[in-house]
């Protein structure tokens, strides 16, 4: 009567690229901020051009929000690999039960 669904959990719900993703983008974000605290350790603030705005932004609010984005997504990232890995064990595990009932049935 229904039919039976056939389906990896470790694809279908996409928690490889998604730990994958949210780890790149926190770890860009990581480097970001540590070269714009670097950059304000050496940079003046009497610097002219492009240095004097990249010690601005080094300075103001924004360095602090990238680091606390970066903390964030790495989180989430270590989270969903969390989850990911427990999606691989249940997805062996239901391998092997539909092994085991396979031998049953013959």
């Amino acid at each position: 009567m229904f039919k039976n669904k056939y389906f990896s959990t470790k694809h279908d719900f996409k928690t490889g690229f998604y730990f994958k993703l949210s780890l790149f983008l926190g770890l860009f974000l990581l480097f970001i901020f540590i070269i714009l605290k670097i950059s304000s350790l050496l940079v003046d603030k009497n610097s002219t051009g492009f240095l004097k705005s990249l010690y601005k932004i080094s300075q103001g609010t924004i360095t602090d929000s990238i680091g606390a984005f970066s903390l964030i997504f790495i989180a989430v990232g270590i989270i969903i690999y969390f989850l990911y890995s427990q999606f691989v064990k249940l997805d062996e595990i239901a391998k092997e039960i539909e092994e085991d009932t396979k031998d049953i049935k013959e």
